[in-house]
């Protein structure tokens, strides 16, 4: 049997080396509204937009013995809009076209996020499901960098808690 667990978003963070972005972000915060519920905001700038010049990056460490072990660093994808929108979970496609909705962009199935300036403020809630993996706490880090100069354009860390529930 598959166990079965909750994903909690602890908190959100803007990454370390913010200031090394192209143009540093303001906010990236996860906020807890009550026991199931949490907001997103954020507001950054992007000096170019993203599009299929950008590349996506994601990396999961988890906690243990006292520090941060990289448990997963996947392949950086180079094309954005590809990696959008052939996601294999379709919570990710769906959380990505929340966060598209929430910066106030028309067409949600375009991938393209234009150059602007951008506050967003959208609630996430805690999920479960039944997939093979470990309890335990986890960092994973989102970044996006330009194709042509690998320059950082966007970059936040969240915090999630991962709990088995009794069958």
């Amino acid at each position: 049997m598959i166990p079965k667990y909750t994903i909690d978003l602890e908190s959100g963070s803007l990454c370390p080396d913010n200031n090394q972005l192209e143009i540093p972000m303001r906010k990236f915060r996860i906020d807890r509204l009550d026991r199931t519920r949490r907001i997103l905001s954020m507001d950054f700038s992007l000096a170019h937009p993203v599009n299929n010049n950008t590349a996506i990056n994601f990396t999961l460490e988890r906690w243990s013995q006292g520090a941060w072990l990289n448990v997963h660093t996947f392949p950086t994808k180079l094309n954005f809009c590809e990696t959008i929108t052939d996601l294999p979970v379709m919570v990710f496609r769906e959380l990505y076209a929340n966060f598209t909705k929430a910066i106030g962009l028309e067409n949600r199935q375009h991938c393209n996020v234009p150059a602007g300036n951008y506050s967003a403020r959208y609630p996430v809630y805690i999920a479960s499901g039944e997939v093979p993996f470990w309890t335990g706490r986890f960092r994973s880090t989102f970044a996006l960098n330009r194709i042509a100069n690998d320059k950082k354009v966007f970059c936040g860390q969240n915090l999630v808690n991962l709990v088995e529930v009794p069958h």
